[in-house]
């Protein structure tokens, strides 16, 4: 038999090509709705799942309140005594709010809150006003958790955000008591207020203490001297000093009480300076060299020392005139010598302030004023000190003079009226530092208190509905995309044509067969000659008959699957009806001799049959039936063999087969799948074309594609094409649906017009 003209590849691409051409933009849209109406019920159950869940959730969900405050944060001032209004503008830097907002979070107010909190709960008279602080583990005797276990809560219970564009923080705080929400709104901002005012005090509070410390030491100093003189004046020691002893001891009790005065507030700005260079090293230590560098020079230190030499000269002699005119010259003539150092030191500082600030970004430049303020008043003190102790010892040379009967009363007089002296300016700046720091402003305003809130602020139920409907729906429709994706079976004729296989023909889903009662329920073509797969099964005769051109027409076709339960008998026998029908004397074959089905179709005994033939135990009469189509007849399979493969590929079988090609127009033979046994590769040998039949939505495509290839290796003339068994013609073209429903159901068409 001369080869075909028929090219499978030519034919492939023509097909693409006509598809292409006739493809609206809007199949695409259709295929994805058609691709949702096949997997409607997964789709639902998905959804239905889904709002169940949330329905579920919703119920189940524990009301959370929500309270909030509002903060205002600017730089602190100083003290209402010396704070001077300054633009807005300067005051407020996002990195100044974004470290106070750090400061909020900070372990160090969740702490203070904590600890009120529990405070609170203590003290409160209804325990169910709260839900976060009670202890729900009975393991521990305790109604309250623990502070450790409390900061651990309100990381998650507050919510601290800066409203854009403005220095304002809002604090947030959710619980599920509107009472509890309320009171850690409060008790949080309260914490924080306190902690930065505190933090604002810091260094007044340090002097303040300081000088508490001291006032209480000299008060003790000054009650042990006032009883020294009394237990002296008691022993009758009574000695009366002479005016001019009596000057001596008031001068010196003057420069001891300055002294002392020079020696406390030496002290505290000692302290006060070192605890801002330990709070400036943790932040830039280089800052702190570049300032120690710039303020430590020779001759500002000398500058300084001179002045108070100056000065403390002028304090002491001005208490010797009487005269008030006197009193104010001696000041007038040592102030005119004064101020022209003063000019010079203060031009020198303005120097050292440029060097300084001049290329320091304005969060540093805050820390070196303080220093460099700190600082001068650390430098002014010990200097007027030096000077002091210098004058000091040239009267206590003077006081050692003094007759041996006044030395003593004259040095417990001394020591009194120092201790007095002292103790006086230790009080006076003890009132002056408590006034400062309580007049000082803190940075922190509350603008907006915290309000109970009567209605929850979650869950929003309906919101989390109509979300679980979404995500169901959508979670729905991922499935069916991801079904869709995964499933490699083929689905439509266009999945085999992309691979350059020819249809031959797409047979519909036989939705007739449900109506049927019969046996013979495959037998479409017979049964229902004018249903749609009657119809599939009449163009399948005709584009076989010319799927090839040669000189002898086709006798035998086999036709065959790749896999198990594609539907191959049921083709194989509507075929052979087909040709029946169209005046063909036609044999059906059953050839497959290990599962073979053709007899209980036609319902009838599988032996006698082709084995039972080939084994010379039966004749043709007896193996061949007539069906109630005059034109068909069929051989069922016989007696089932221990060796199918061998006697299909024997000299008896081709005998047989050229035998019934004289007695026959059109043999078509029913075989195994391809890929299961040799059966079929045997019989693709001996026929004269093969048909290759795959099931829509169950074949995959790989095995489909082995089988082509087997078939093809074998002969590339002996392949027909392939036929698309049980087509889902709604669910792949359900835009067309409508017109195969007009032309396959006439009889409702009827029915709808009367």
């Amino acid at each position: 038999m001369e080869e075909s003209n028929f090219n499978p590849e030519q034919k492939s691409t023509d097909t693409k090509l006509l598809t292409q051409s006739i493809t609206h933009p809007s199949d695409n849209i259709k295929q994805y709705i058609n691709l949702l109406r096949n997997n409607v019920f997964p789709i639902l159950l998905i959804f239905l799942a889904s709002v169940f869940a949330t329905i579920i959730y919703v119920t189940n969900a524990i009301d959370i309140y929500k309270t909030s405050t509002s903060l205002k944060i600017t730089k602190s001032q100083g003290s209402i005594l010396t704070a001077k209004l300054q633009p807005f503008e300067d005051l407020q830097a996002d990195r100044f709010i974004s470290n106070e907002i750090e400061i909020l979070k900070s372990t160090t107010i969740k702490e203070r809150t904590a600890s009120a909190l529990l405070d609170s709960f203590k003290l409160h008279p209804v325990k169910s006003d709260y839900s976060l602080i009670l202890n729900i583990n009975p393991a521990y005797n305790s109604e309250t958790v623990s502070p450790s276990a409390l900061i651990k809560i309100l990381n998650n219970a507050v919510n601290i955000n800066q409203k854009r564009g403005l220095d304002i923080v809002e604090i947030a705080a959710e619980s599920p008591s509107a009472y509890e929400a309320k009171l850690i709104t409060d008790v949080y901002a309260l914490a924080y207020v306190q902690y930065s005012l505190e933090y604002s005090r810091r260094e007044v509070t340090t002097i303040r203490k300081f000088l508490d410390e001291e006032k209480q030491k000299k008060a003790i100093e000054l009650l042990n001297s006032e009883a020294a003189i009394q237990d002296y004046q008691q022993r009758g020691n009574v000695v009366y000093l002479d005016e001019q002893a009596k000057n001596l001891v008031e001068r010196i009790s003057e420069l001891e009480a300055q002294k002392n005065i020079s020696e406390v507030d030496l002290g505290s700005y000692q302290k006060a300076y070192s605890e801002l260079t330990t709070e400036v090293s943790k932040i830039d230590v280089g800052l702190l060299d570049f300032f120690e560098g710039q303020i430590n020079e020779t001759y500002v230190k000398e500058l300084y020392q001179t002045i108070a030499e100056l000065e403390v000269k002028r304090d002491v002699e001005a208490t010797i005139p009487k005269e008030e005119k006197l009193k104010e010259k001696v000041i007038s003539d040592y102030n005119t010598k004064i101020k022209p150092l003063r000019n010079t030191l203060d031009e020198k500082l303005l120097i050292i302030k440029k060097s300084l600030y001049g290329n320091t970004p304005e969060e540093r430049r805050i820390y070196l004023q303080k220093l460099f303020e700190t600082n001068l008043s650390v430098q002014t003190n010990r200097a007027k000190l030096n000077s002091i102790s210098g004058l000091l010892k040239k009267y206590e040379s003077e006081f050692s003079k003094l007759p041996a009967q006044s030395i003593e009363i004259a040095r417990l007089e001394r020591a009194m009226k120092s201790n007095e002296k002292l103790f006086l300016a230790l009080e006076e700046k003890y009132q002056e530092s408590l006034v400062s720091e309580n007049s000082q402003l803190g940075g922190v305003n509350i603008i907006d208190k915290a309000q109970m809130s009567s209605i929850p602020s979650k869950p929003n139920r309906k919101l989390i509905i109509i979300l679980g409907c979404i995500l169901g729906l959508g979670l729905g429709i991922g499935f069916a995309f991801l079904r869709n994706y995964l499933d490699r079976s083929i689905k439509t004729p266009e999945d085999i044509e992309k691979k350059g296989i020819p249809v031959l023909a797409w047979i519909p889903s036989i939705e007739e067969l449900k109506e049927l009662g019969s046996s013979q329920l495959e037998f479409i073509i017979a049964n229902k000659p004018k249903a749609a797969a009657s119809e599939s099964f009449k163009a399948l005769r005709t584009r076989v008959l010319f799927s090839k051109l040669e000189s002898e027409p086709l006798k035998t076709i086999l036709v065959t699957s790749a896999i198990p339960s594609e539907g191959k008998t049921t083709v194989a026998l509507n075929l052979a009806g087909s040709f029946a029908q169209s005046d063909k004397k036609v044999l059906l074959l059953d050839c497959d001799l290990r599962k073979p089905r053709i007899h209980a179709i036609f319902e009838s005994e599988r032996f006698p049959g082709l084995s039972d033939y080939l084994f010379a135990n039966a004749s043709i009469e007896d193996v061949v039936r007539s069906t109630r189509l005059e034109n068909l007849h069929y051989i069922t399979s016989g007696t089932i063999p221990p060796n199918p493969s061998e006697l299909l590929g024997s000299n008896q079988m081709k005998e047989f087969l050229e035998k019934m090609k004289l007695m026959y127009d059109i043999i078509i033979v029913d075989s195994p799948p391809f890929i299961s046994v040799t059966d079929p590769e045997i019989l693709v040998r001996i026929t004269d074309g093969t048909i290759l039949v795959v099931q829509a939505n169950k074949t995959p495509m790989e095995p489909f594609v082995r089988a082509f290839e087997g078939i093809m290796n074998i002969g590339r003339n002996k392949f027909l094409g392939s036929v698309l068994n049980n087509f889902m013609y709604r669910q792949a073209y359900g835009y067309y649906y409508n017109y195969y429903y007009y032309y396959s159901k006439p009889e409702v068409q009827k029915k709808e017009k009367k």
